[in-house]
């Protein structure tokens, strides 16, 4: 586990970004964080975590978009480990706004490495996602299936991992990229499915489905992925490596939101309509790699994290 270090954080007013700056403050580490907060619900949370804390001895907050390189001018300094998190997220919102998440994803990472490299850190661990491999060949997906985005948002993404191999390969700059496998849990995105399920339970509104419900998705908790990315920050082998982190028990969505109902203890009420672009059949992770190099465990099943991210839906967003 990190301690005692000095970290900066992009995006770590998000979904992720919060529950790994709540770890890594609890184990007096000094995280300097980067955010645009995009929607009020990101400052209610973090308002929420850092109550207790105190800024400028425990923590930093910066305010704008990292794809003005002028946001990192003192972000770097006496940084020894950085964790990029900060992108717009969505396969759907990319859909609609190519151009703005072209931009905005890909610019910022280049601008935090083109950083990083003036800076002499440990470490820098970029996030990636299971959607650079688009509709797989084969399941579970290793690190070396081929890549076929089917949307901007997964195109930038897996540009982003090349300009790391790119700046690894090029400067040595130890970097890491970890692709995320469907990532749920309190505090979870609006658009996030789990949390739109629920959310339209508790209103007694049917949930909608999105083609017939056999697609199958690799779940994973978020604090197995705080566990992976802190894993990753850790290790140094892992740099100029790319790793899956998921659950490793894909479950097919119309069973997924059997166990939904069940938590909630309510009557099913689905509708089924016409498959969205942009979604994959199947996410299946393979983390072998993983469970060698950094020594990644997950440790969350599916039931448990359901009835942790309902518990906190139903407490949180009455």
């Amino acid at each position: 586990m990190i301690k005692n270090k000095k970290i900066l954080l992009t995006g770590g007013a998000g979904f992720i970004g919060s529950h790994l700056f709540e770890r890594l403050i609890k184990n007096s580490n000094y995280v300097r964080v980067i955010d645009n907060f995009s929607s009020s619900e990101t400052e209610k949370n973090f308002l929420e975590i850092t109550k207790n804390y105190d800024i400028k001895k425990d923590y930093d907050l910066i305010r704008g978009d990292l794809a003005d390189y002028s946001i990192l001018t003192n972000a770097t300094s006496n940084i020894d480990i950085i964790f990029h998190l900060a992108a717009i997220p969505g396969v759907r919102i990319s859909i609609q706004n190519a151009p703005k998440v072209t931009k905005n994803n890909i610019l910022s990472t280049v601008n935090v490495f083109e950083k990083a490299l003036k800076s002499d850190v440990e470490k820098v661990v970029i996030a990636s996602s299971s959607s650079v491999y688009g509709n797989p060949i084969y399941t579970p997906v290793d690190e070396n299936h081929p890549k076929s985005p089917i949307s901007p948002y997964a195109v930038s993404k897996l540009c982003c991992e090349m300009y790391a191999d790119y700046y690894f390969r090029e400067y040595n700059l130890p970097v890491t990229s970890l692709r995320f496998y469907t990532v749920y849990g309190p505090r979870g995105r609006p658009d996030m499915a789990i949390r739109i399920f629920f959310s339209k339970i508790m209103k007694n509104d049917p949930i909608k489905i999105f083609g017939d419900g056999s697609q199958i998705r690799d779940f994973t908790y978020i604090s197995d992925i705080v566990d992976g990315l802190i894993l990753a920050s850790e290790i140094k082998q892992s740099s100029g490596e790319i790793f899956n982190l998921g659950c490793s028990n894909p479950i097919e969505l119309n069973q997924l939101i059997e166990k939904i109902y069940e938590i909630a203890d309510r009557p099913r009420n689905t509708q089924y309509l016409e498959k969205q672009q942009g979604d994959v059949k199947i996410t299946s992770s393979k983390i072998d790699k993983a469970r060698k190099i950094l020594g990644f465990d997950p440790k969350v099943n599916i039931d448990e994290g359901l009835k942790k991210t309902y518990e906190w839906q139903k407490e949180n967003l009455k």
